[in-house]
């Protein structure tokens, strides 16, 4: 029997298998016996068929094919959205879409769904508008719309009202008082109502393109000419007349920041001014009309900053060097140009006391040393005849001031002075002449001059107001002449009322004089939430600043929609975002109110 060294089992045979692990089993002699392990059996290498790698392919490219198209079909089929900016002539036309209200004219329609929609424009005493539009997405559309006035028969009591209106504004058209202030009395307002009244107007319509056409063109002479702050208001004043044009709101944003660049250049330029001044000095040229003078060049410094200290001091030292050159030619008994000095300082300086008291020293001199010698009293022929020249030489000045020769009536009334040197009349027409050639001081001079001989002459009073106000920056004396106007009845179409308007104006740009670049606590609220911060109105735009949140911002006032207060509550509107405020004091909120009602800001 042969046996198997593995597992012990006994083989009859000479060969045979290990039922272990399967070796085959050779016995040989003496019952020795050598397993055989099976061969491993050979490995053959992996190989993928064509076919197979060929149909992953077409899998693999149809998912990539099926993706891009769904996402294409996803942003082709998702909602998409556009804006539509619409404007009237005249605004305040009512808008819908598919019936549904929308506001009134001039309004900006944001995310509305691209694609045809009807727009219906609505206006009382005009033609309804119908429209349909395509919303381009992500675009903005400028739309324009003239509406057509109704044709309708005026009543007789609407006619007469029409031209009661008509003949205001043309009073209103030769002041040259186009638009507000004040209010109630400018051409702007008087050809809108007759506008409500006959919406087709020929008349109030010809009127209000000629303003618009003036003031553009005073608007683009002004940016041509680089003088931005003149420019700037011209524009203010256009958008007044044209709202939502694109040219002036454009214009006043590029102009806003031309003015913050020659802001921050205006130290050199007071420089440049201070090196004329003292020059001017130097050269003895300290007033008008010598040219390169001094005190036209401290004042423009005074334009550039109107706190300047060196404008201040130098101000002061031409009043000396102007008094003492006065005084030199007292003591030299120069007596006519002692005078003509004085009257010079008083020209440009009216509250210098001491040039005035000096003046009337001069003048009684020279009244002493003209006093004409004893002689018989004139026969009352020789009054008669004085009487009729007198006379005629007021009805030539009158005449001449009517037709507009100012200069020839100035030489008239100064020769009927010399007649009569107490006559408040000439006074007041010497004023009114100087002022309507634009030599403002020489105005006001004459002016105080009607009022020392007559205190109670209304006009002169009026007319010391406005030249107080927008001359010498004076809002001061400019209110105590307008009050004592008011008071006296008033003059010709300025009655007390619309002096009224004009003081109350006065008093208004005083209190929002304290609002620029001031920072005034408000409360800002969010949609579940609110914080606590400052606000500042700048010249440019407006600020909030916020240390609770990330909520500061700054908006400039070409990018409000609309800026309005109702009672304490500020709502700021841009194209995009919506600010509500309160502010914590209502002092504030008042002198606020009255800076944006002055400046036209608060709509």
């Amino acid at each position: 029997m042969n046996k198997c060294p593995e597992c012990g089992k006994e083989f009859p045979e000479d060969h045979a298998y290990c039922p272990m692990d399967g070796s085959r089993l050779t016995f040989g002699g003496r019952g020795s016996v050598s397993p055989q392990r099976s061969p491993e059996p050979e490995r053959s290498p992996v190989s993928i068929p064509v076919r197979t790698l060929l149909s992953g392919l077409l899998i693999l490219a149809t998912v990539f094919i099926l993706s891009f198209a769904a996402i294409f079909l996803y942003q082709y089929l998702k909602p998409k959205y556009g804006t539509l900016v619409l404007q009237t002539t005249p605004p305040g036309a009512s808008v819908s879409i598919e019936g549904k209200p929308m506001g009134e004219t001039p309004l900006t329609l944001s995310d509305l769904r691209s694609g045809m929609v009807a727009l219906k424009g609505e206006k009382e005493g005009y033609k309804e508008l119908s429209q349909s539009v395509y919303v381009i997405p992500y675009t903005t559309q400028n739309l324009h719309w003239e509406l057509e006035p109704l044709v309708s028969e005026l009543t007789n009591e609407q006619l007469a009202r029409i031209e009661a209106l008509r003949k205001r504004l043309e009073s209103a058209r030769e002041e040259k008082i186009f638009l507000p202030p004040p209010e109630d009395y400018n051409v702007l307002l008087f050809a809108d109502r007759i506008l409500e009244i006959d919406p087709s107007n020929e008349y109030a319509l010809n009127v209000k393109s000629g303003l618009v056409e003036n003031i553009r063109n005073l608007a683009d002479l002004a940016y041509a000419q680089q003088d931005w702050l003149e420019a700037e208001k011209q524009y203010r004043r256009l958008a007044l007349l044209v709202q939502y044009d694109l040219v002036t709101e454009t214009r006043l944003a590029d102009i806003a920041k031309r003015i913050d660049e020659s802001i921050k250049d205006r130290e050199i330029q007071i420089g440049g001014w201070k090196t004329r001044a003292e020059a001017a000095i130097k050269a003895g040229r300290l007033l008008p009309p010598e040219k390169d003078n001094a005190l036209e060049a401290v004042r423009t410094i005074q334009r550039l900053d109107a706190s300047n200290t060196y404008a201040r001091e130098t101000i002061a030292r031409l009043k000396d060097l102007l008094q003492t050159r006065g005084d030199s030619k007292i003591a030299a008994e120069d007596w006519q140009g002692a005078r003509n000095e004085f009257r010079s300082i008083l020209q440009y300086f009216p509250e210098d006391t001491y040039s005035r008291a000096r003046l009337e020293s001069v003048q009684g001199r020279i009244a002493e040393m003209e006093q004409p010698r004893p002689q018989e009293v004139p026969s009352e022929q020789e009054k008669q005849h004085l009487q009729q020249t007198m006379s005629e030489v007021r009805r030539e000045a009158l005449d001449l001031f009517n037709k507009g020769s100012y200069r020839e009536s100035i030489e008239k009334w100064t020769e009927y002075l010399q007649t009569d040197p107490d006559g408040d009349e000439a006074y007041f027409y010497l004023g009114a002449a100087y002022q309507s050639t634009k030599q403002l001081d020489s105005a006001i001079f004459n002016y105080e001059n009607c009022i020392a001989r007559n205190p109670d002459h209304a006009s002169a009073h009026l007319n010391l107001g406005m030249l107080y106000d927008y001359h010498r920056n004076n809002p001061a004396v400019a209110q105590e002449h307008l009050k004592r106007a008011m008071e006296l009845g008033g003059s010709g179409e300025y009655s007390p009322k619309r002096i009224r308007a004009m003081i109350q104006d006065l008093e208004d740009r005083a209190i929002a004089g304290t609002v620029l670049g001031t920072l005034i606590p408000v409360e800002h609220a969010h949609m579940f939430s609110s914080c606590r911060g400052s606000i500042r109105f700048t010249e440019s735009g407006v600020q909030y600043i916020t240390t609770e949140t990330d909520h500061s911002f700054y908006e400039s006032y070409p990018r409000l929609r609309a800026m309005s207060l109702q009672g304490v509550n500020l709502t700021i509107k841009t194209r995009d975002k919506t600010y509500n405020f309160r502010f914590m004091n209502d002092t504030d909120a008042a002198r606020v109110k009255a800076w944006g009602v002055s400046s036209n800001k608060l709509r």
